[in-house]
């Protein structure tokens, strides 16, 4: 065995040992985000442009102290208490030209409702 074919085959698994441990590292730190308690799908999401405050005709939606909104659902034309939730074709000027839509995901996920909406 020439001193060329110990070398590339030195090269080659360190090449597949580096990928491997990567590979690794990426998957703890997505599991570390996931598994992060205030880890939100709508922070993730809204890129703080803040279309949806300017559009707001009765000024429903304010900032968090992080800077993304937060809609008072007793001033949003748009909330129904009694089928609690929001149906966007009665006003909806937030979401429509929201560049990414995150607010119609306060709809569906109740924990990101609870974290974006104020009584």
């Amino acid at each position: 065995m020439g001193y060329s074919k110990i070398t590339d085959i030195t090269r080659r698994y360190r090449s597949e040992t580096m990928a491997i441990i990567f590979i690794f590292i990426a998957l703890v730190g997505l599991a570390v985000l996931l598994i992060k308690n205030d880890a939100s799908r709508f922070n993730a999401n809204c890129i703080r442009c803040y279309f949806c405050i300017n559009r707001c005709p009765v000024g429903a939606i304010s900032l968090d102290e992080h800077g993304f909104p937060k809609i008072n659902k007793s001033k949003c034309i748009a909330w129904v208490p009694n089928k609690n939730k929001f149906e966007w074709r009665r006003c909806g000027l937030c979401i429509r030209g929201c560049p990414t839509r995150v607010i119609d995901m306060l709809n569906t996920d109740l924990e990101e409702r609870k974290k974006h909406t104020t009584e």
